[in-house]
């Protein structure tokens, strides 16, 4: 049921970037709807569903984008990977568990995909910090908006936390 609601997710994201990319060509260098589906998912502590999920939703958004293929794969890959492993610990519920989340995995994507481009590329992003801030901010209240809408009409918290064998 979760691999149906994140192939569902995927595609909404997927046409979320096609009508962002077609009507305003730089919108997508300040929100990223493929992350808010990363950390959703990774919000029920699965390490390895997190760590496929990234590299799925990272292939998808690479494929559509003009980046360097695997660039985005990797980035949402580890911010997945780290959501994942921190609510498998804590076990964060709620709206602002997840905005806060969801701000960390921007800062954290960012900052790998800036490395990543500065390494391999030789390249330096101009205005790196505020386009990082304004994502993070952009992205966040999308992603709340999205888990309030979820809360409301599945009537119940959209996110389930992983289940464990009992010792």
């Amino acid at each position: 049921m979760r691999w149906l609601r994140f192939a569902i997710g995927l595609i909404i994201a997927l046409t979320l970037h096609s009508l962002l990319d077609s009507f305003f060509p730089n919108a997508l260098a300040f929100f990223n709807p493929y992350i808010i589906l990363v950390v959703y998912y990774s919000m029920g502590g699965n390490v390895f569903g997190a760590i496929v999920a990234g590299v799925v939703a990272g292939l998808v958004q690479d494929a559509y984008s003009n980046a360097m293929f695997g660039l985005h794969a990797f980035g949402l890959t580890v911010c997945g990977y780290t959501v994942a492993y921190i609510n498998s610990r804590l076990v964060l519920r709620g709206t602002l568990a997840f905005g806060a989340c969801l701000i960390g995995a921007v800062i954290v994507n960012e900052l790998v995909i800036y490395v990543l481009v500065t390494i391999l590329l030789k390249q330096r992003i101009e205005m790196f910090e505020q386009e990082m801030i304004v994502k993070a901010i952009f992205t966040s209240l999308f992603g709340m908006l999205v888990y309030q809408l979820l809360t409301l009409f599945l009537r119940e918290e959209p996110i389930e936390a992983a289940r464990r064998p009992a010792y």
